[in-house]
């Protein structure tokens, strides 16, 4: 098995790795060595830029080693241990530092099989010097660090533009020499201190935009390059992870996205990274320059408010036939609760002009099981989808997604419960039984199991790495990995 196994494995990574464009050069060997690991689906890896900045960063650092890691290449296909890097087909437990970049508490679960499959045991405190240094960052590590606190020696809930560096330089240097380490803004060495530092945003995202350096065919964007044209967002939404953890909002200056894409002329297809892209103060210059260029357009939900003639022309060249907006809720009530107003008589008009120049489909996001929702606001909900049915060409030009509502560390409804599992999918065959009155409307609706278990993992503390090394003294293979259990998304 094993020969078949490396041999199965190399022949997808060639393929992937033979597909990317690379900008700049990376070091595979170095006194140092990192395996920088995305716990999740490759395509996802090779979209998210904070994973890519971190790998940008590491390999600017002279005499340092840094390969990637994905445990899963292809959807619903884990990979079998022994685990090899993407680059060389090294053995994983034989680099130096181990890196984990986590962006969703979920991703927390794969650690388990992670570890078991190299024999590296779980808590910290069980580990020696003979084991590699483990260090983790990311969104979900910002979000709730303590949950990891007794499994990684280092975590960085800071942003990667203001810690990477002068991280990699110590331990270079100097080892893993912990108040050294400590004492680096923006790092928490968990055995020295009970607490995480605090938020601190502070970098300047006008010196050096997070952008792709890496571009695969593969990526969530369909191939295209990727640049976070804004960082944080600049509204108020009571449940808004992305508002808290990279407060202030900062957006890149249409300036310096000019210079960007004068350095990347074979850029044709762009996607614009942002928790709320269309609140970009400079939104439609951003817009007219890609359009005169001809560059493709690639972007995820869209304001809807701020669908102005320009951008969506814009759009249209670009050859988008479908937008995906959030309303979140069709009760006036919870949307001020939320801090998210609408005039839902503009909103009506804005999506019957959108479907009279030319788009094809519009999804619309919901969150149900909202703080103190009651039924009165979801018969809200299935009335507005019933509104916007009516100002639709058809109703196979509409459908809907909604998750669950779950309380997030640092935003204003941190402290907000999340429905029991039976309410939860008390509410969810509600709205799927209004909405099937409406006739052949399409909608998505998350799996309750999941909803409680990112709620679990989002508020958890030290006690998770205890759960986890139970689990991965359990199972020592790679089975912890369920089918579904990698997450995807669709731009």
């Amino acid at each position: 098995m094993g020969l078949k196994h490396r041999f199965d494995y190399e022949s997808v990574t060639n393929k992937l790795r033979n597909s990317e464009l690379h900008y700049l050069n990376s070091n595979f060997a170095g006194s140092l060595s990192i395996a920088l690991v995305y716990p999740n689906l490759y395509s996802l890896g090779m979209s998210n830029l904070g994973y890519l900045t971190v790998h940008r960063l590491v390999s600017s650092i002279p005499n340092i080693g840094v390969e990637r890691f994905f445990p899963a290449l292809e959807v619903e296909k884990p990979l079998e241990s022994p685990y090899y890097s993407f680059e060389t087909g090294r053995p994983l437990g034989d680099f130096n530092i181990i890196m984990f970049s986590f962006s969703f508490e979920g991703d927390f679960d794969k650690i388990p099989g992670i570890f078991a499959s190299l024999g590296l045991p779980v808590l910290a405190k069980n580990r020696n010097k003979y084991h590699p240094l483990l260090i983790a960052g990311g969104a979900a590590i910002a979000s709730n660090p303590k949950a990891l606190s007794l499994i990684f020696d280092i975590i960085i809930p800071g942003e990667a533009e203001t810690t990477i560096v002068p991280l990699v330089e110590s331990l270079h240097k100097d080892g893993f020499d912990k108040e050294k380490i400590a004492s680096i803004k923006g790092i928490w060495v968990p055995s020295l201190s009970d607490n995480p530092p605090e938020l601190n945003s502070c970098y300047d995202v006008n010196i050096q935009p997070a952008y792709s350096h890496i571009v695969s065919p593969y990526n969530a964007f369909g191939g295209a390059h990727c640049i976070e044209v804004m960082r944080g967002c600049p509204r108020v939404c009571s449940f808004c992870l992305a508002r808290c953890i990279y407060a202030p909002p900062r957006p890149v200056k249409a300036s310096v996205l000019e210079k960007w894409l004068n350095e990347h002329p074979d850029c044709k297809d762009l996607g614009l990274v942002a928790p709320s892209l269309f609140d970009h103060p400079e939104v439609e210059q951003i817009f007219s320059m890609l359009q005169e260029r001809n560059i493709k357009i690639r972007n995820s939900s869209v304001k809807w408010e701020k669908l102005s003639e320009n951008i969506i022309k814009a759009l249209q060249k670009s050859g988008i036939t479908g937008l995906t907006i959030a309303p979140e809720t069709g009760s006036e009530r919870l949307r001020k609760t939320m801090r998210k107003p609408m005039n839902e008589n503009l909103f009506m008009e804005r999506v019957k002009a959108l479907f009279e120049h030319g788009f094809e489909h519009i999804k619309m996001y919901f969150v149900s099981c909202l703080p103190n929702e009651e039924i009165e606001d979801a018969d809200a909900t299935i009335d507005f989808i019933n509104r916007v049915i009516k100002v639709a060409p058809s109703i196979s030009s509409l459908s809907a997604t909604f998750s669950v509502f779950i309380p997030k560390n640092h935003t204003p409804w941190q402290n907000e419960s999340v429905f029991e599992q039976y309410e939860i999918k008390k509410r969810l065959r509600y709205l799927k039984d209004g909405l099937s009155k409406l006739g052949s409307f399409k909608a998505n609706f998350e799996s309750p199991q999941e909803v409680l278990r990112q709620a679990y993992l989002s508020k958890v503390g030290p006690e998770l790495g205890e759960e986890y090394d139970k689990l991965a003294k359990e199972e020592r293979s790679n089975r912890l990995f369920k089918k579904g259990q990698f997450q995807a998304i669709n731009f």
